[in-house]
């Protein structure tokens, strides 16, 4: 594990350098200078601790001084490269002191890849400052050997100096964002040093009960013995408990307020004592496994010599590791392409890797950060380094099949994907009947939403109708931010194409916003995964002639309307518009927004068919701002400002301790009148905190009286998020995780619907205890792959108590279809009894659940929304509750959805407002491309965008004064 926190310049060198009352043995040397820095300027060996401290405050020894321009000088990082529980035991309580050289061999080969991968620095060219790279750390390290409990724990302090060594020949303040953004990245990194070193010692390694970043413990060490000696875990694991709280900042937080002083008054010999007698007390034996270990380096053995031994030939002993990672090779991988013993075994497991990792991040990007790969591929272990993995990357970017520079990749397959979606979008251009003229369609367009009883018509709602009803091309976007009315905007339309003896039909990515769209355009709706599911013969080449027929006589002629489009990945939007084409459906309405939230999927066709010039109407009079408040933010996020968005809300910015957010939203939203609650949103940013948020408003409601005495308990099923490659990792199963199957595994003894529990791991399998008593093996390596749907599920069972009253939604559709219960619907808790649940739904209907219902594992509470269940939903009024801690949730695009929800006034609740608006400023959550990555290209110009947009707008005002 590796965590960073600044380093304070008074006093830090003599700290590192004396705070460790070491058992390790006498004369060996505890601190090292490192990186290409230190080289320059001529500091190698022990640290002097006068030099060391000199450097901190920025001198250095060439005579160099670093002043900060603003503010005080950073003297620098502190990153901590902490060893496995079981590594430290072996080393220290087993006294095999080459585990200690790995240890520390491993975080400097750690060091050399941070330093050529994220050590940058800004430097001034042509008049302004850009990053460069430069290749070059200015590091100390000190090995210490205790945590604060006097317990075993190998760690490392590198101290990285503010200082690097840029192209001009100066010294500069390091820029070190890379640090921490790759923070999960360059752990894996010294995972795979570590765990390859200890291999090559004869050790034998299994992934750790949490394997974040490929983190392992030795083989043999039971968990047992790990956890009697990590008394300190206990202190942080019930820290975060207690406040509810798991990622990796929130843990850092949580070591830092549960840190004592060090105790320093048990002399090394005295501690060894206290070692011994708690290892006895678990029956703890380390001298076995640190002989075997030895025993098998005089053999010449590892545990991936001994995969292999017996296997004849080098493509099979390559078949047999990769099998022993979990991997299973697959025939015409274009990741892959070598011949069987084309590659040796460990070269054969890197490609595998790599291949597995690929596909992975391509389930949700089209182009992908290089680094995120290594740090995937890195994941599945095996006998791996950074450095393996980055060959087999040269090695297929050199044939082209990997495609990219640097840093942003992509894939052939990706790159093909996408240019097929523009080709059947030009494939449907002219190819489509002009419906009415513009000058009757306009007349039209208003008439129909006067009989609907809507508002007139602006001029971008009339140009949408307009603009499709008179084109000749098939596919037609309607492009619009929120609250706009592009919705409205399609109804009078739908009614204008059903009077001229057209069909409508309306879909959406998800179940709900589907019902809600069909609703508003007078149809059914339906998910574009059922229809791209009823016609899946005919866009894979298999239907009948009488099949094609029969389908065109249901979509031919027909105006399709989607709803939400942006959340369409590239895969679904391209079948889905080759449909159109092959059915000859005269329109494929495509309405969304560019700048809200994109596909989950990969790719982001709906931005991309417009940059590719797609016939594009604009809507852009926001309807839903009514407030001076919201029509300020509206107006400062349209321009792309989103410091101006966060100063219109400064007013109405409450900025409270840290872990107040939650309770604070809580006691505002409560404080409210009954009908005031139901017309303002709780918006949260992730999960987390709405579950925080969610509890606290339970519990206010509670001590007011507002809900009922009755109360149930429910186990619901939290969804583990993996993705289809992840799920043939075994890291996505751990004790007592549900397993639910989406497909017939008949090879295996599964079948479609089955469900169990995970109650024991093996070496590349799961043990399942099925609902029917029986155990089952499951091995996860054996999933298809590339499958175009979930084969498995995986859930945590979490408690979740309820009261009469209580607001809940769904967490996955109802397979009963006559209930027609979606994910995300709102319901209400009515009466609880013996026998069940009763619930009101959102059109007032009571249902009852009986307690064996699946619906009541389906559920959550919903006084509080993040952003992905937001998008589409309209409040009078809202509290925003964002973290600094939740920094990767902090995006632009979903600050975005959550503050355009509100037609009033917005609250919003913070704990770090500068850090939380520096936050959703930096990180723009856009996707990239595989277009983007292959021309090495930005996304199109917003100035570009914003002149197109402009002249639309002057011709629509044009014919809507004519059609008044």
């Amino acid at each position: 594990m590796i965590t960073l926190s600044p380093v304070s310049a008074s006093g830090a060198a003599e700290y590192y350098a004396a705070d460790n009352q070491t058992t390790l043995e006498d004369g060996m040397n505890l601190s090292e200078w490192q990186g290409g820095g230190a080289t320059k300027l001529g500091l190698s060996g022990q640290v002097d601790v006068a030099v060391f401290e000199r450097v901190l405050q920025g001198k250095l020894p060439d005579g160099s001084e670093l002043t900060a321009t603003r503010g005080e000088h950073r003297p620098g990082l502190d990153l901590t490269f902490s060893a496995p529980k079981s590594v430290s035991l072996v080393a220290l309580l087993g006294k095999d002191e080459r585990v200690v050289e790995a240890f520390r061999a491993s975080v400097a080969a750690s060091l050399r890849w941070a330093q050529a991968n994220l050590a940058q620095a800004r430097v001034w060219k042509e008049g302004q400052q850009i990053p460069e790279d430069t290749g070059n750390l200015l590091a100390a390290t000190f090995l210490h050997d205790v945590n604060r409990n006097n317990e075993p724990m190998l760690h490392v302090h590198a101290i990285v100096a503010n200082a690097t060594l840029a192209s001009d020949g100066k010294w500069h303040a390091l820029k070190n964002d890379g640090l921490f953004t790759w923070q999960h990245t360059l752990g894996a990194v010294h995972n795979a040093e570590l765990r390859s070193r200890l291999e090559d010692l004869g050790y034998e390694t299994v992934p750790a009960r949490n394997p974040i970043d490929g983190s392992f413990e030795i083989k043999g060490v039971t968990r047992e013995a790990v956890e009697a000696f990590s008394t300190r875990t206990g202190e942080i694991e019930a820290a975060l408990e207690q406040e509810g709280r798991s990622s990796p900042r929130e843990r850092e937080l949580a070591t830092l307020a549960t840190r004592k002083a060090k105790q320093h008054e048990l002399t090394p010999e005295r501690r060894m004592v206290e070692w011994e007698k708690r290892a006895a007390s678990v029956g703890l034996n380390l001298q076995p496994i640190v002989q075997a270990a030895r025993n098998s380096v005089d053999l010449g053995e590892t545990v991936w010599t001994r995969v292999m031994d017996g296997i004849r030939g080098i493509g099979n002993k390559g078949l047999a590791l990769a099998a022993a990672m979990g991997l299973t090779a697959k025939d015409r991988d274009e990741l892959v392409p070598e011949r069987k013993g084309g590659l040796g075994p460990k070269e054969f497991a890197a490609a595998q890797a790599v291949a597995s990792a690929v596909r992975e991040l391509t389930e949700y990007e089209a182009g992908f950060d290089r680094l995120d790969l290594l740090r995937i591929a890195l994941e599945r272990r095996g006998p791996l380094t950074a450095a393996a993995i980055e060959d087999r990357f040269a090695s297929l970017q050199a044939r082209g099949l990997l495609i990219g520079d640097t840093r942003m990749m992509t894939t052939p397959s990706m790159l093909k994907a996408e240019k097929k979606a523009v080709r059947e979008v030009e494939a449907g251009k002219g190819a489509s009947p002009i419906l009415l003229a513009k000058e009757e369609a306009a007349k039209q367009l208003q008439q129909e939403a006067r009989a609907l009883g809507l508002r007139r018509l602006n001029p971008g709602q009339q140009g949408v109708g307009v603009d499709i009803l008179s084109s000749r091309d098939r596919v037609h976007i309607v492009q619009g931010g929120a609250g706009v009315g592009k919705s409205a905007a399609l109804i009078p339309l739908a009614a204008i194409a059903r009077s001229e003896g057209r069909t409508v039909h309306a879909f959406a990515i998800a179940a709900r916003t589907a019902r809600e769209f069909g609703g508003k355009v007078g149809t059914q709706g339906k998910t574009i995964s059922s229809l791209l599911s009823r016609y899946r013969r005919i866009l894979d080449g298999k239907a009948t002639d009488i099949q094609i027929e029969a389908a065109r006589k249901e979509i031919g002629g027909s105006y399709i309307m989607v709803d939400e489009a942006s959340l369409i990945g590239t895969e679904q939007f391209e079948k889905l518009v080759r449909l159109a084409n092959i059915l000859k459906a005269d329109r494929l309405v495509l309405a969304g927004d560019k700048g809200q939230l994109q596909a989950i999927a990969a790719g982001k066709p709906f931005e991309q068919a417009q940059d590719r010039g797609a016939a594009t109407s604009h809507v852009t009079e926001n309807l839903r701002a009514e407030s001076k408040q919201m029509k300020a933010v509206v107006a400062a996020l349209e321009a792309k400002d989103v410091a101006g968005a966060f100063e219109a809300l400064k007013d109405k910015t409450i900025e409270v301790a840290r872990d107040e957010g939650a309770h604070l939203a809580a006691k505002l939203w409560i404080t409210k009148e009954p009908q005031q609650r139901e017309e303002t949103l709780l918006l949260t940013a992730g999960r987390a905190m709405r579950s925080s948020v969610n509890e606290m408003v339970q519990r206010e409601l509670l001590a007011k009286g507002e809900l009922g005495a009755n109360r149930i308990e429910l186990t619901v099923l939290d969804r583990v998020t993996i993705s289809r490659e992840g799920a043939r990792q075994m890291r996505a199963y751990r004790e007592g995780r549900i397993v639910e199957f989406m497909s017939n595994l008949r090879v295996q003894g599964i079948d479609r619907g089955e469900r169990g529990r995970v109650v024991g791991l093996g070496d590349g399998h799961v043990i399942l205890r099925m609902n029917d008593g029986r155990r089952q093996k499951f091995e996860p390596h054996r999933l298809a792959k590339n499958l175009a749907h979930d084969a498995v599920s995986v859930f945590e069972e979490k408690m979740l108590g309820l009261h009469e009253g209580d607001c809940i939604r769904w967490t996955q559709n109802d397979t009963d279809k006559v209930r027609a219960l979606f994910n995300g619907d709102i319901a209400r808790i009515e009466k609880i009894g013996e026998n069940g649940v009763s619930v009101s739904t959102k059109d007032s209907e009571v249902l009852d659940l009986k307690n064996n219902d699946p619906m009541l594992e389906k559920l959550d509470l919903a006084y509080a929304v993040n952003a992905h269940v937001a998008q589409g939903m309209t409040s009078k009024g809202g509290i925003l509750v964002l973290s600094e801690r939740e920094t990767k949730l902090n995006t632009t695009r979903s600050f975005l959805v959550a503050a355009t929800r509100i037609s009033g006034e917005a609250t919003l609740v913070v704990d770090n407002a500068t850090r939380v608006e520096r936050s959703v400023t930096r990180n723009a959550g856009d996707k990239t491309s595989a277009l983007e990555v292959a021309q090495n290209r930005e996304p199109a110009a917003n100035q570009r965008d914003k002149a197109k947009e402009h002249a639309i707008d002057e011709d629509r005002h044009r014919l809507y004064e004519r059609s008044r």
